[in-house]
């Protein structure tokens, strides 16, 4: 599902509306962008191509996979050979020693396959990150619908350091309480920037350095021996056969 510009700038408005008029001067357009950016590093975008083999091991990225974004794609996963859906076949990926989707040679980045050949009756079915890119007039672009208002907590935070930027730089005033007054709101802004990009980690599970990480398991007093009478063990042998 599509997302409009227009709509991630409403709900952005209505997170700073009660400065209404000072973030009529922000980039709003270009904050949803930015942020837009910015949750593509964290949840990319993912896009999956079939290339068929030429019974070698060595396959130029750019050419083979349509949608590849030097600087930003990555491979995440190998389905070789690829399963027929007709068929019910089981897939089958590779581990991730069975290829390298870095390997350079004039200018040309590889995906290399260091124990594999696949021929030309053979396909790859390779997995990649992709960025969330914005289309059409009025733009829109595909971000997912249930991360909405956490792309527009970022974009929100983005626009208050630039007003927080703003105030910092206004020189204008020649009269120290004024001059006073620019400095709260820009340390004002530039906190309530910080609120903002805190919620958007907190909606995408985001764990800041020095955050707290909940334990996946912690250590037990594991008794050794039972605390029912009539000398019961918790296994079937003996103790002293333990």
């Amino acid at each position: 599902m599509s997302t409009a510009l227009t709509t991630f700038n409403t709900q952005v408005g209505i997170l700073l509306t009660s400065d209404a008029d000072i973030f009529a001067s922000a980039s709003v357009d270009a904050a949803v962008k930015a942020a837009v950016e910015k949750y593509s590093k964290d949840k990319p975008d993912a896009q999956v191509d079939d290339v068929t083999g030429d019974g070698g091991k060595y396959y130029g990225i750019a050419s083979e996979l349509s949608g590849w974004v030097e600087g930003f794609s990555r491979i995440t996963k190998i389905e070789y050979p690829a399963a027929t859906i007709a068929d019910d076949e089981t897939p089958i990926y590779l581990d991730p020693e069975d290829w390298q989707d870095d390997y350079w040679a004039s200018d040309t980045r590889y995906l290399w396959l260091p124990s594999h050949a696949p021929v030309a009756s053979e396909a790859m079915r390779i997995t990649y990150t992709l960025s969330y890119k914005w289309s059409g007039d009025p733009e829109v672009t595909t971000t997912p619908t249930g991360d909405f208002y956490a792309i527009c907590h970022w974009a929100a935070g983005l626009c208050c350091l630039e007003i927080a930027t703003k105030f910092a730089q206004s020189k204008d005033s020649t009269i120290a309480a004024d001059s006073a007054a620019q400095s709260s709101k820009s340390t004002d802004f530039a906190a309530r920037a910080q609120e903002f990009f805190a919620l958007y980690n907190q909606y995408m599970g985001i764990v800041e350095e020095g955050g707290a990480i909940e334990p996946a398991g912690e250590f037990v007093d594991l008794d050794t021996e039972a605390v029912w009478p009539s000398g019961r063990q918790f296994l079937f042998r003996g103790k002293y056969a333990r």
